[in-house]
């Protein structure tokens, strides 16, 4: 997933990616910001705060977001990231539809749980289709039209990345 964000009137894009190099556990991320690159390694410990582990110390974070920000306090600094760019998707929400209408995909990498269809089964628009894991978050990816189930590319326990197509649909035609 890439995404840009504005700290103190710079504007900085940020790439996060599983990091598959080091291991193969959907906590281990990495982030390029400009030039420079970061692996951490990211637990759940409530719905707001997260511990990361960077550079071999452990941090405590608290993020929230709304819908032109997200805001941090890290080692008690208070940062706001401002988003930049129409496409901003938010991702962990009641409403999260990724991908096209025909392609289920998840915007950051991680674990998928559980699929909750199967091919040829009849969906309606805003029907729970797939659960991911993503950051110790466990989030679920919607319908984003009215159709059927084409085809199912990943099952329960599968590392999927951005844009790698979790679910193929069949759109209802439009009269």
């Amino acid at each position: 997933m890439e995404q840009e964000f504005s700290y103190q009137n710079e504007v900085n894009k940020i790439k996060f990616d599983a990091d598959n190099e080091d291991c193969l556990k959907a906590d281990s991320f990495k982030a390029l910001i400009g030039e420079k690159e970061y692996r951490f390694n990211i637990s759940k410990i409530s719905a707001n705060s997260l511990s990361i582990i960077l550079d071999g110390k452990s941090r405590l974070v608290y993020a929230a977001e709304s819908d032109d920000a997200i805001f941090i306090n890290l080692d008690g600094r208070n940062i706001k990231l401002d988003k930049v760019g129409d496409d901003m998707q938010k991702f962990a929400q009641d409403d999260s539809v990724f991908g096209d209408k025909d392609k289920i995909t998840t915007p950051m990498p991680g674990k998928v749980i559980k699929i909750l269809v199967g091919e040829g089964d009849r969906i309606e628009e805003g029907q729970p289709l797939v659960i991911v894991e993503s950051m110790k978050m466990e989030n679920e990816i919607k319908s984003p039209t009215n159709g059927s189930v084409k085809s199912v590319h990943f099952e329960a326990g599968d590392l999927v990345n951005p844009d790698q197509p979790i679910i193929m649909l069949q759109p209802d035609e439009e009269e």
